[in-house]
């Protein structure tokens, strides 16, 4: 059974370009947050994406204990977009700390596409026609499976991304200059409690992701 947890839809707001664009990781949810808003405050790319392009942003995943949110990791992320291949992306997401419980906890190892396990693995650009009365167009977006395992240093727990991990977006700006969306994840955890989703057994939570080039 595919979990895929979506979060809130993308608020379309301005930001100073000076809060966009990092390719280091932010140190709070709330620097996140404005780089997140910042990417889609570019407005939806409505003309056909075609070339390449390398993306760089961040991957954050809200962790849980007992169902409620315990607080939040981020990790570094790399996108590569070939727009004519019929598996277009290739993915990496790695150094991930953040504050759980109150106490800062990081995570040893790399998320990355082609870790992915799931029989049914996305990779692929979708796109949908704007009616004329919108200008015509088109807008694009994307989805693609992820896997890998994540450590968390101070316990040793693995935590193992399932079937069911994916980030699901949309593209930004003139000439898909960003992209940005919901992630998904499924883990099972090796050797005591996941701290991500609060459980010993397979679990499922969800985030955010943006990127530009």
């Amino acid at each position: 059974m595919r979990l895929i947890h979506i979060s809130a839809a993308l608020a379309a707001t301005s930001m100073l370009a000076g809060c966009f664009g990092n390719n280091g990781v932010s140190a709070t949810p709330e620097e996140f947050n404005e780089a997140f808003l910042a990417a889609a405050g570019l407005g939806v790319t409505t003309t056909p994406l075609s070339g390449s392009a390398t993306y760089n942003g961040e991957m954050q995943i809200l962790t849980l204990e007992n169902g409620s949110e315990s607080g939040s990791i981020r990790g570094a992320l790399e996108l590569t977009a070939n727009f004519a291949s019929a598996t277009p992306f290739t993915m990496s997401a790695t150094d991930f700390a953040g504050e759980i419980n109150g106490q800062q906890t990081t995570f040893s190892g790399t998320l990355t596409h082609d870790q992915s396990t799931d029989r049914s693995a996305f990779n692929e650009i979708r796109t949908a026609a704007l009616p004329a009365i919108a200008g015509g167009g088109e807008t694009t977006s994307m989805a693609l499976s992820f896997g890998g395992t994540l450590t968390e240093d101070a316990t040793g727990v693995e935590n193992k991304f399932e079937p069911g991990s994916n980030l699901m977006g949309n593209f930004y700006g003139t000439d898909g200059q960003a992209v940005a969306g919901a992630v998904g994840v499924a883990i099972t955890p090796t050797g005591g409690t996941s701290a991500i989703t609060g459980a010993s057994f397979g679990a499922a939570t969800g985030g955010q992701f943006y990127a530009e080039q």
